[in-house]
């Protein structure tokens, strides 16, 4: 398979490394420029610029397989197109959420295929400065989307209350509830005295606790004596690239959905845009 990398000189070399790892990989060409037509089979765009999703559009079109390495875009219209044109041209797109991707979430997917309660708490160390608010909201767009894919984009009722000072948003609580009853919720804060990232997900019979910092898990289950036990798993955090690069392979060798695919991100894009007409009515 022939590989193609979009994007600055040193990031690609990072990601070549990762895939010449790989024996299903037979060349890989950095390169500024789309290649042609059939000259590659995928590629790696490494773009966080506004011009991202026209060029993964172009890479589709091409009947390129892409993983697009990025900020999860949140354009909904842009995002439409792409699903649409990665269906009719029969083209594995790949977009670079790094919470959904991370080996830790892979193995709560497995223990837990649908949960019915999510719970989320993070907290951002507080730094003095100038304030990016871009930035800030990246973190929950991140937390929204990290649920999308667990529980589906059909959410009957959302609930956003930010916390403001002099129109800077520093925090958010978010609730989304389901039409089948499912629960996901949210606590953001950027003033944090440190770092937290919890994540507990939870069905019938199981829970699941997630230190996300430190790819921590900790799934609870009641045992045939009706005893609660813990199973304890820790996960290497560093490995999150590489696996995202062998299960993009394997979507296209293997014809099945990427882990993270234009339909999720399109999902999550609609959600989070009916959270900020919330936010935007307060």
């Amino acid at each position: 398979m022939k590989i193609a990398i979009l994007g600055e000189k040193n990031r690609a070399s990072a990601w070549e490394k990762h895939l010449r790892k790989l024996s299903a990989i037979t060349e890989v060409i950095i390169t500024p420029s789309i290649p042609a037509r059939d000259s590659v089979d995928a590629a790696i765009l490494l773009d966080n610029t506004d011009q991202k999703l026209i060029t993964l559009e172009k890479l589709i079109k091409l009947g390129i397989h892409s993983y697009l390495v990025s900020h999860l875009p949140l354009n909904k219209k842009s995002l439409e197109k792409i699903h649409h044109s990665a269906q009719e041209a029969n083209v594995r797109v790949q977009f670079s959420h790094w919470p959904s991707l991370a080996p830790a979430s892979l193995w709560m997917k497995q223990k837990i295929k649908k949960p019915n309660l999510i719970q989320i708490k993070r907290e951002v160390k507080f730094v003095s400065g100038a304030v990016d608010q871009t930035e800030i909201d990246h973190h929950w767009i991140d937390e929204v989307a990290w649920i999308i894919k667990g529980l589906g984009g059909n959410v009957h009722r959302i609930e956003a209350k930010p916390m403001m000072i002099n129109q800077i948003r520093l925090g958010l609580n978010i609730t989304l509830r389901y039409e089948d009853s499912s629960v996901a919720s949210i606590q953001f804060s950027a003033l944090g005295s440190s770092n937290l990232h919890q994540r507990t997900i939870s069905d019938e019979n199981v829970a699941i606790d997630c230190d996300a910092i430190h790819q921590l898990v900790q799934l609870y289950r009641i045992n045939d004596f009706g005893n609660l036990k813990v199973e304890t798993k820790k996960f290497d955090p560093k490995s999150t690239a590489e696996i995202s690069i062998l299960q993009f392979i394997k979507s296209i060798q293997l014809k099945r959905d990427t882990l993270y695919n234009a339909y999720d991100a399109l999902q999550t894009s609609i959600i989070v845009n009916r959270i900020y007409e919330q936010i935007r009515k307060m």
